[in-house]
């Protein structure tokens, strides 16, 4: 590709016009719509200040690909539709057709029955080329697991965007949710199905999460703990676990994504987040294994969208890339005993 289809796919992948990008650096439309058709070229002090804007490194401005990015086949909006299948409702009337990997998996994991449980751990911001590369700080996840379902983000890959559409099934166009902001959704969502259904459904977040905003005005049990951060979470979750009462579970913890934009990815102290995710879904894991042994239960490892580096050390995302786009699921079915 060359500098100016760079520049233009960076610039929509910002939701971002010609007018906008050119008020940012003090400069006419005219010149960016030049630079998009390489008509003529940005100087190096407005490559410096293009990669400031875009939040990459200025190679992925400057240097040609002679292969367009490859991103996983399965859209994220499938899963919405497979977790209904799972749990025996009618997905959301605007969700995409089911995940057939997942479904399968469901069908065998259960002998052609349903769950009657099923809980989400939702990571943030976990990418499938940081599961792939760092093993060893997912060593419990992946031994409590037994399939792995790799999905591609939506864009923005942003987290309320993707979260609105893990739990619609539907595109950020239709769900509504196109930046990173936090209406409440208004169009039909699994929370809603399951309602209709007559399950409890239970959302454990924290802090200023989206899923703490974007799901509000149903009857959800909402846990939303303005202190404590995620051991506040986590040890609700465990309460509720013990209790037994809520058919649907979803389990937010934002930490590795938090610590991510401050030091990077592969920083000591986000690696170190990464191991606390861990610790926490064995812990699930192994209380489910011990406590619900009267139902059959899907549990999810289930991250929103990836990450990448930029200048300075820290981390990002929101860039139709993979390293933003690329992610990986991981989902275990425990039968029942009879």
């Amino acid at each position: 590709m060359t500098i100016g289809e760079n520049l233009l796919k960076l610039r929509k992948a910002q939701g971002m016009s010609q007018e906008e990008l050119a008020e940012k650096m003090n400069l006419s439309r005219q010149t960016i719509s030049l630079w998009e058709n390489d008509q003529t070229l940005p100087t190096i002090e407005n490559l410096v200040l293009l990669k400031e804007i875009f939040g990459v490194q200025i190679d992925k401005i400057v240097c040609e690909s002679e292969e367009e990015p490859k991103y996983n086949a399965d859209s994220l909006d499938t899963l919405c539709g497979a977790l209904a299948y799972a749990i025996g409702i009618n997905p959301p009337a605007l969700a995409a057709a089911k995940n057939a990997e997942l479904s399968n998996y469901i069908d065998k994991v259960f002998d052609g029955q349903r769950a009657d449980r099923v809980i989400m751990y939702n990571p943030d911001a976990v990418a499938e080329w940081i599961y792939k590369k760092y093993p060893e700080y997912l060593s419990s996840v992946k031994a409590n697991t037994d399939v792995e379902i790799y999905l591609s983000a939506v864009m923005p890959s942003v987290t309320p965007v993707c979260f609105g559409t893990m739990y619609t099934g539907a595109q950020p166009a239709v769900h509504g949710i196109q930046a990173y902001e936090k209406p409440v959704i208004k169009i039909d969502t699994i929370f809603d199905r399951l309602i209709a259904a007559g399950k409890r459904v239970a959302l454990i977040t924290y802090g200023k999460c989206s899923l703490s905003r974007i799901y509000l005005e149903r009857e959800i049990d909402y846990y939303h703990f303005d202190e404590g951060g995620i051991d506040a979470v986590n040890a609700k979750a465990m309460e509720i676990i013990l209790q037994d009462e809520h058919d649907f579970i979803v389990i937010y913890n934002g930490n590795y994504d938090s610590v991510m934009h401050k030091c990077g990815p592969e920083s000591a102290k986000a690696l170190a987040e990464l191991r606390v995710n861990n610790q926490i879904f064995g812990i699930i894991s192994n209380l489910i294994k011990s406590h619900w042994k009267h139902h059959n239960t899907l549990v999810g490892f289930a991250m929103d969208h990836g990450c990448h580096e930029i200048d300075g050390g820290c981390g990002s995302h929101g860039l139709d890339m993979p390293e933003d786009i690329n992610i990986v699921h991981l989902y275990k079915g425990y039968p029942k005993e009879k």
